[in-house]
């Protein structure tokens, strides 16, 4: 039989509470291990509880739901879903890998799917944690040294107010443009005021290569590499698409040539 799924729950609106405590209790298989109203609350509970997931209230007396998270090391992070009544959290949440954003009002069923989505990620982590063997303290460092690495990038389009939010494993290549930033996810083109150097720092390095000054590119898309001449390739991915390295880049692509 399944260990049952440690929840805590951090707001401090004591009706926001009051309905996921409700909401939880509809579903078997999950213990409600606590509750806090503030973020320094929060941080001694999960030291001392070790849930399995945090439903998140982002903003909070003496600690914000953001601060909680940056003052927890990975090995003792449970899954989190981010609860607030804003969007301007939201990107900075998944940077900080949040399961989920829950944005006030959410339904009955937004709320379920979260936490299902949650209770996935939190079994998967503790295989992961109980087949660990000794390597496992090794991987958790590893994980801490690249958590700049982020899984989801969150874009803006600030005409609409919409956000773009894009599995990184799906974006194919990134090259810089006048005004920011150009994403390239299949035949759509996701434009982002924000630099190609600040994008590089978020992505993780062993995936995403930097083959020019105007471009990175998803190295899991990459199919063909043609040698120019003088250190320079042209490099060929699924899409189609085809784009020539800078010289000085020329130890990046045979690095990768040498792993792949």
């Amino acid at each position: 039989m399944d260990e049952a799924t440690r929840v805590l729950i951090v707001d401090d609106e004591a009706l926001a509470r009051e309905r996921t405590r409700s909401l939880l209790a509809q579903v078997t298989g999950v213990e409600l291990v606590g509750e806090c109203s503030t973020g320094l609350q929060a941080v001694h509970a999960i030291e001392q509880h070790a849930p399995d997931i945090v439903f998140l209230d982002v903003q909070m007396p003496e600690l914000d739901g953001l601060g909680v998270i940056e003052a927890l090391t990975p090995e003792r992070c449970p899954q989190i879903v981010f609860v607030t009544a804003y969007d301007r959290y939201m990107e900075r949440a998944f940077e900080m890998h949040a399961v989920d954003y829950l944005r006030k009002p959410y339904t009955d069923e937004r709320f379920f799917k979260a936490l299902e989505h949650a209770r996935l990620r939190a079994r998967e982590h503790r295989i992961c944690t109980a087949s660990g063997g000794p390597g496992l303290r090794s991987v958790l460092q590893d994980l801490h040294h690249s958590a700049r690495a982020v899984s989801r990038l969150v874009i803006r389009e600030r005409e609409k107010g919409v956000f773009h939010v894009l599995q990184t494993e799906d974006v194919d290549w990134i090259e810089a443009s006048e005004t920011g930033v150009d994403v390239h996810v299949g035949k759509n083109n996701f434009p982002w005021r924000t630099t190609l150097a600040e994008v590089e720092r978020r992505l993780d390095p062993a995936v995403f290569l930097r083959l020019h000054r105007s471009f990175i590119v998803n190295s899991t898309r990459i199919c063909t590499v043609e040698p120019l001449w003088k250190g320079e390739y042209v490099v060929g991915l699924e899409s189609g698409r085809k784009l020539s390295t800078g010289r000085s880049y020329r130890a990046i692509i045979e690095t990768f040539l040498e792993r792949a």
